[in-house]
Order: structure tokens, then C-alpha cells, then sequence
């Protein structure tokens, strides 16, 4: 027999083991008021033993699914007051902590936004065999310049997946860094996330990625930018800063990738229309 209540049983029931873990740590620290929670990667481990369930295998990749996969559990979202919200950050090497911020603006494809077709150049090997929806997405991001195009650069791929250390934060992982220059020779460095599925863009991994960037690349300008699926098919592609606590969006552009033969001469002249209005 369960010694939780009732509901909180249900709820145990209803999430997964990462989730129940987590709850456990956030339980074993948190204390009313507190609005920074330390704890440590280990304590996943004690958690499996604590609650009878099989221990974790893979630390590291048990940390990423908790931070940007799966959703807290309940325990953990009702101990924010109302117009805050909990997320997890590191502080160290695999250390983390509970931080008690601002409730999000919640940020996705805005669907009323509109939408450029580019000529889908992923050679169809890539196409076939990507596996995933990160990876896949990141494969069309690049074999499409959809980075040169949405930011007016000439990008290059620098690294997929890059894992490192952030002084004050510990490890972090970039999903892919592009370097680029521009027409008046300024230099930068490109952070991107992918987004696939139900994933939302958030505030620790935009902080990470330029907190990245600041340190191993001082000289160069940093633009983050997320690349997310919508809905229809289409790729919706974010630039991100921080600002107020918060990561908002500097700017926001749509693509569909298609076969040259679907941009029709309408299309061309909308979008010769669009580029007359922009001081070039």
C-alpha cells in the first residue's frame, strides 16, 4: 500500500520514472519560500533507490530528457506561486539547481506569419535516412542555407552537438554552432537549437548557448537562433535574446521547402514586392 494520498498517488502513477525522480530530489530540499534549489546528477541514483524503481543507466542524458523533454511533475509546478514557474539550471559540473523565475512567455510558430518557399536542395539520400526529428530538421536547416537566408549572412556549419563546459553552469550541449560573416566583415557565431515534436522553445538552454559563445568566442557576435517544425510542414526559425529575465524573439521568418517547379511566377513577384519595402 501506497502511504502518499490518494491524488498524489494518481499522480505518481500518471508520470514517468525521470519525473518522479525529479519530484523526489525537488521534495528532499525544497523548503517554503525557497526559491533556489541545489542538488546534484547522483541523486538521481538515490532517488531510483528511494522509491524502489530501476536506477539510471546514462546520467548525462537522463539530466538533458529531465531539462528539455519531459515536462515537472505536478509537485514541483504547484510549489510556484502564481505568475512564476520553476525551471533547472546548472550551476557546476553536474551540479543543478531549481530556480524560481518568471512565469514564460510561451513562444511558438505564429501561423499567421507569411510563408516563403524555398527550392528544397536536401539531396534525397539525407532525406531518406535522417533519423529523427532533430536530426532531420537540422539537415534541412542546412542543406537549405536556411541560416544565410534568414539572417542575410554566409553561414557555415562549425559543429553538430557540441559538448562543452560553461564557467558557472557546467556542461551544456549546442545542438549545432555555425560560424558566419557578413557584407561589412563582422563576425559571427550561431547557437542553434532544434525544436521537433511538442519541444518548447526555453530560457536555460538560450542562456547556455550564449553563455557559450561569450566565452569561446569573445570576439565574434553572438545571434541565437532556434529552428522549429510547425504544424503544416513548414520551418519556423527564431532569432532569440534575453531580456528582463525572459527570452524573447528579435525576429521570426517561415519556410517551406518544396520542388522548384511549386514557386510560381506569383510567388516570385510577392516576394519581389516584399524586398522593395526593406532598405537593402
Amino acid at each position: 500500500m501506497s502511504d502518499l494520498p490518494a491524488d498524489e498517488a494518481d499522480d505518481a502513477k500518471s508520470e514517468n520514472r525521470y519525473q518522479r525522480f525529479v519530484g523526489w530530489i525537488f521534495e528532499n530540499h525544497y523548503k517554503p519560500g525557497d526559491v533556489r534549489v541545489e542538488w546534484t546528477r547522483n541523486e538521481l541514483n538515490d532517488a531510483a533507490e528511494a522509491l524502489g524503481l530501476e536506477p539510471v543507466r546514462n546520467l548525462g542524458d537522463a539530466v538533458y530528457a529531465i531539462r528539455y523533454r519531459i515536462s515537472l511533475p505536478k509537485k514541483i509546478l504547484a510549489a510556484a506561486p502564481a505568475g512564476s514557474e520553476w525551471v533547472i539550471r546548472g550551476v557546476g559540473r553536474a551540479k543543478y539547481a531549481f530556480d524560481l523565475i518568471p512565469a514564460q512567455v510561451r513562444i511558438k510558430p505564429n501561423l499567421a506569419l507569411t510563408l516563403t518557399k524555398i527550392p528544397d536542395a536536401t539531396p534525397e539520400i539525407i532525406a531518406s535516412s535522417a533519423l529523427g526529428d532533430e536530426q532531420a530538421l537540422l539537415a534541412l536547416v542546412r542543406y537549405n542555407r536556411l541560416i544565410d537566408i534568414f539572417l542575410g549572412v554566409a553561414s557555415y556549419s562549425l559543429q553538430n552537438h557540441l559538448r562543452t563546459t560553461a564557467k558557472g553552469i557546467g556542461q551544456v550541449e549546442i545542438d549545432e554552432v555555425y560560424v558566419a560573416v557578413d557584407r561589412f566583415g563582422r563576425q559571427f557565431v550561431i547557437p542553434v537549437q532544434a525544436k521537433g515534436g511538442l519541444d518548447e522553445i526555453g530560457i536555460t538552454q538560450t542562456e547556455q548557448d550564449l553563455a557559450v559563445c561569450a566565452q569561446k568566442w569573445p570576439a565574434m557576435i553572438c545571434r541565437a537562433v532556434s529552428a522549429q517544425f510547425a504544424d503544416d510542414g513548414r520551418i519556423a526559425l527564431f532569432e532569440l535574446a534575453l531580456q528582463d529575465n525572459q527570452v524573447r524573439v528579435r525576429r521570426e521568418a517561415h519556410y517551406k521547402l518544396v520542388p522548384s517547379s511549386d514557386v510560381t511566377e506569383k510567388d516570385l513577384q510577392e516576394y519581389s514586392m516584399s524586398a522593395d519595402s526593406v532598405d537593402l
